[in-house]
């Protein structure tokens, strides 16, 4: 019995004494975090810990992502490094991507610059905007005249290529449908209900994680 107690109060000593050195590693990059003017919490400072020996040069990157945008947090950064990344280049690339006035999450960023994706078409890509055209659907002796302005949603714009054809034939399918089981007595009423029914926000996002700008059916007889 007395051994039992001896070997758990040894294990309690050294659990203790795990503890403490872990929290020291975390006070010291704290304290030389803040010695950059890098205003960092408990988890961020945490995450530096696992530097082996803590750069100036990595301390006062963070700073300025933190002034582009409060809200970048230093563990993301962190886990860019650790993964062999170039910490002055995803700078680089972040200072690009809000002068170009783009929006993207700075998580997304990281997957691109690991990935190797090139930033100048990355914006192009962030910026482009699709426009696809279905100029007749006939069904029933109904018309239908379809339009559609989009673009990617930000975080996959870098990922996804459309295939505007492919969008036209599953579209086309879904307004034959409504032509077909659809309200005939009013035809705007018929064109907003497949708007919002057929072809809403998560249609687009499913299809293609596409953010609609512009939308518009007119169905004739």
């Amino acid at each position: 019995m007395d051994i039992i107690f001896l070997i758990l109060i040894a294990v309690g000593l050294f659990g203790l004494a795990l503890m403490s050195a872990s929290l020291w590693s975390v006070v010291s990059a704290w304290r030389k975090a803040a010695s950059r003017g890098l205003s960092i919490t408990f988890l961020e400072a945490r995450a530096l810990t696992k530097f082996f020996e803590l750069q100036d040069e990595f301390l006062d990157a963070c700073v300025q992502f933190k002034n582009i945008d409060p809200t970048v947090s230093v563990k993301d950064i962190v886990r860019h490094h650790m993964a062999d990344g170039d910490t002055q280049a995803l700078l680089s690339h972040w200072k690009q991507l809000q002068e170009a006035e783009v929006h993207i999450t700075f998580k997304s960023l990281v997957l691109y610059d690991l990935a190797g994706k090139n930033m100048d078409q990355l914006i192009e890509n962030l910026n482009r905007e699709y426009e696809l055209i279905i100029p007749e659907i006939g069904e029933q002796e109904l018309t239908a005249y379809y339009y559609c302005k989009f673009k990617i949603a930000g975080d996959s714009s870098g990922w996804i290529t459309p295939d505007l054809e492919e969008f036209k034939k599953t579209i086309e399918e879904k307004i034959t449908l409504a032509l077909l089981t659809g309200d005939l007595s009013d035809f705007e009423a018929l064109a907003n209900f497949i708007k919002e029914k057929y072809l809403n926000d998560k249609f687009w996002k499913s299809l293609c994680h596409g953010q609609v700008l512009d939308q518009q059916i007119r169905i004739s007889k």
